[in-house]
This record gives C-alpha cells, sequence and structure tokens, in this order.
C-alpha cells in the first residue's frame, strides 16, 4: 500500500485520519499447508494375448501385474484450499501393445536386428556417431561373445543392447516362431541370450527382448513374463532385408512419423545397402527436427501412454 506518499507492506501500520491510502497487488504468497499421500487403485483389463491380431496394434508390448498409482493433496492452513497432484499414474493389469504419443515431439526409435556383425555394425554406428542419433540393437546371443567388441562398442556409445534371443529360435522353432517351441525351450532361448549380452558386458542390461518375425502372443507371453521385461515390435518395416536398394530402405526410414519405431537390420547377410540408405535418411530427419532415441529413452521420456494402433 502507498500511505500518504509512502509505500509499505506492513498489514499493521497505523492509518491517521484524513490518510490518503491507494493499494496495488502484492507478491504471491505460498502459505504453510498440510499434505496427506493417497495411493490410486489400478485397473484390470488388458488386451488379447492369444491372437498375433494384437501384437500389431502397437510396437510396444508389456504384461503387467498392474502398479497402483500415487496423489498428493495439499491443504492450506490459512485458506483451506486444496490442491491435488497425481505423482504415479496407475498401470492396468494385463497386456498392453501400444505405440508411444510423444505429442508432436520429433523423436524416432531406430533398431537392428540379427547382429552383432563383424562389419556392418560398426559402420552403423558410425553414421549413427555422425548424426549425434541412438539405437537399439537386439541381438542374436550365440553371436555375441565373437563379436565382443563391437558389443562394447555399441554400449559404449549411448546405445540400447536389447535380445533377439540365442540362435534366433532355430531347431523347434523353425528359425523364426518361439511358440513352436515347449515352455522350456523358449524359457532357455531367452535366458541364454540375456546372458550372453550381460557376460559380455560385465553388467545387467534392462530385458527388452524382439521375438524373431514379431511372433508374440499365445502361452509364451505369460510364460516369459519374469524374463522379459517388454518385446518390441516396430510400425515401420523398411524391409531392408529383401535389399530393394538403399533409397527404398531410405524411403521407408523417413515416413517414420513422431513416436514410430523403425525396424532394421545388422547383420544377417549383406547389410550395406541399409548403411548406405541411413548416409540418406538420418541427415534430412536431422534437418527436419528429428532426434533418434534408444527404446528405453523413447519410453522413460514419453511414458507408458500411447495409442492402440499403428
Amino acid at each position: 500500500a502507498n500511505l500518504n506518499g509512502t509505500v509499505t507492506s506492513d498489514p499493521a501500520t497505523t492509518v491517521p485520519r484524513h490518510s490518503t491510502v491507494e493499494f496495488s497487488d502484492g507478491n504471491d504468497v505460498d502459505e504453510d499447508y498440510t499434505e496427506t499421500t493417497e495411493a490410486i487403485a489400478h485397473g484390470e483389463g488388458g488386451q488379447d494375448v492369444s491372437s498375433p491380431a494384437t501384437y500389431y496394434a502397437g510396437p510396444i508390448h508389456v504384461l503387467s501385474d498392474g502398479q497402483d498409482g500415487e496423489q498428493v493433496t495439499k491443504t492450506g492452513k490459512v485458506s483451506g484450499k486444496t490442491v491435488t497432484e497425481v505423482t504415479k499414474q496407475p498401470v492396468d493389469s494385463g497386456y498392453s501393445a501400444y505405440s508411444v504419443n510423444t505429442n508432436g515431439d520429433k523423436v524416432i526409435a531406430l533398431t537392428f536386428d540379427d547382429g552383432p556383425w563383424p562389419t556392418t555394425t560398426s559402420e552403423i554406428l558410425d553414421v549413427l556417431k555422425e548424426n549425434d542419433a541412438h539405437a537399439t540393437f537386439f541381438e542374436i546371443g550365440n553371436q555375441v561373445a565373437e563379436n565382443a567388441d563391437v558389443v562394447k562398442r555399441i554400449a559404449a556409445e549411448g546405445n540400447q543392447i536389447g535380445s533377439h534371443t540365442w540362435d534366433h529360435a532355430s531347431g523347434s522353432g523353425q528359425g523364426v516362431n518361439l511358440t513352436f517351441m515347449t515352455a522350456d525351450e523358449q524359457r532357455d532361448e531367452i535366458t541364454k541370450g540375456f546372458s550372453a549380452i550381460e557376460d559380455v558386458l560385465g553388467t545387467s542390461v534392462p530385458h527388452v527382448l524382439r521375438a524373431p518375425g514379431g511372433n508374440y502372443y499365445g502361452s509364451l507371453v505369460e510364460n516369459l513374463r519374469d524374463l522379459v521385461d517388454v518385446e518390441v515390435g516396430w510400425n515401420v518395416d523398411t524391409e531392408d532385408w529383401r535389399r530393394p536398394g538403399a533409397d527404398k530402405i531410405a524411403e521407408a526410414i523417413m515416413s517414420a512419423q513422431p513416436g514410430n519405431v523403425v525396424l532394421m537390420h545388422d547383420g544377417g547377410g549383406d547389410r550395406s545397402q541399409t548403411v548406405e540408405a541411413l548416409k540418406i535418411a538420418l541427415p534430412k530427419l536431422k534437418a527436419e527436427g528429428y532426434s533418434f532415441v534408444t527404446i528405453d529413452e523413447l519410453m522413460s521420456t514419453y511414458g507408458s501412454s500411447g495409442s492402440g494402433s499403428n
């Protein structure tokens, strides 16, 4: 207040008779408050896991026991006003297949299967480094030890390493389908695949899997519940394994939208077209404002919110 030309903020100021008082807005004040924390019960639900069709509802596949959320309510000691803030979102139980919603942020998750490969993986790492890009490499376990230096470089340069099983579901899995295997064989494929990676790195890694052929459904999902944190499919299949030419592969990469997961290969054969396609696509996408992140970075930044279609 301005009292007879003198500014004061003291509420105990005496106002003499016939004084002139002018009031103006003061500064905001945070009053003392009490705080209570409450749980938000998680729901029950989930999508159908019995059919392969659900797999393609989105690239992120999670089987959850459900987690309660949490909210904090603050009550002003003077005003009595309350403000409630959700500090942890609840996660429904059941199986979820979804695409990550980045709210328009230009972020793409590049992924590579069937490595590590003696030459191609290193060439891809060079292109990623030149473009300030990170990616996720889904490794075949029985190729890891013989390419240990490449695996260590993948991790050292900020990329993520996931598993593509031990031997790409060979044997009873016919090289492409874990669901053809017995329950014990399925668990062996996953356990040995992650162990190979962790033995080389000397540390544990998040158990992020890409099942061969995108065959992740039925009883397999429940059987691997304790071994797999997240199974990852794709929004964009570049079909680079067909070797359609670098330009075609580059077009597929550049078709990706914010939050998409892009499928490519760094092993399993001649992947020189994939390397050249990355040299074409990444600088162009980077110029458009896109950045390239790992699966863990995508999920930790944008949470589990997403749409149910790709």
